[in-house]
């Protein structure tokens, strides 16, 4: 019976080991965006006046990551952002990020006509704390292979830095 015990003992604590490791992994992200998903159902009006009024209040520009949860690169991106504490750190010195859903369920298409026309995604757009659209970014020339590339991202976050 103790043997019992103490293997049910070690498979709970490396359930809550596990849960304590994804809840680090995505956490990190909080800090970054103004939302936590590409959620279909938002008002990304709404969500683009909570990201400038804290823009305007730490002095950053707004990040808009346009994508959705189909979106294999958003994904990795949120990953990247994770994983590499250096570039996320650079990202919230220079950004409140801000997730834009484009999807067949919502296209979104009253609100991003007001930014050029996306040829990939995700897809950024920078503005400045005011709201002026500053500049769209081919996040493709931020990859390398399979993954997002550091030192081309934490030049991105840099440039922007106010």
């Amino acid at each position: 019976m103790s043997g019992l015990r103490a293997l049910a003992l070690a498979l709970a604590a490396g359930l809550v080991l596990s849960g304590a490791a994804a809840s680090a992994q995505t956490a990190p992200l909080g800090a970054l965006y103004v939302n936590n998903s590409y959620d279909a159902r938002a008002n990304p009006y709404r969500d683009l006046e909570r990201a400038l009024d804290r823009a305007r209040a730490e002095n950053k520009r707004v990040l808009i990551v346009v994508g959705g949860d189909w979106c294999g690169w958003c994904e990795i991106l949120d990953t990247f952002l994770t994983r590499n504490a250096d570039v996320r750190a650079a990202f919230e010195a220079s950004f409140v990020m801000l997730k834009v859903n484009y999807s067949p369920a919502n296209e979104n298409a009253a609100f991003l006509t007001g930014f050029p026309a996306s040829r990939g995604y995700p897809d950024f757009f920078i503005l400045d704390n005011n709201g002026t659209f500053l500049r769209q970014q081919d996040t493709g020339l931020l990859e390398h292979e399979n993954d997002y590339d550091r030192a081309r991202m934490l030049a991105f976050a840099q440039r922007w830095r106010q």
